[in-house]
């Protein structure tokens, strides 16, 4: 009888677990949908990267724009 108790206690704990996990996962769906991301600048990093190792390669020169290419080389 223990034993059977046992695995109802586990069974339960699973699913109020699982149950929360999918609360916690809809809250942050909507959340996404309520307050997208909006990145204006571009990554700031990368850009610093950029200016940084272009600046090493080519002195006297500077970058007057970077433009985000297709990684597979299709165009559009």
């Amino acid at each position: 009888m223990e034993e059977m108790n046992l695995v109802l206690v586990c069974l339960s704990s699973f699913l109020a677990v699982f149950t929360v996990l999918i609360i916690i996962a809809l809250v942050m769906r909507g959340l996404i949908a309520v307050f997208p991301y909006k990145d204006e600048n571009g990554d700031n990093a990368m850009i610093a990267a950029i200016n940084s190792a272009y600046s090493v390669t080519h002195p006297g020169y500077r970058i007057s724009r970077i433009k985000e290419i297709n990684s597979r080389g299709k165009r559009g």
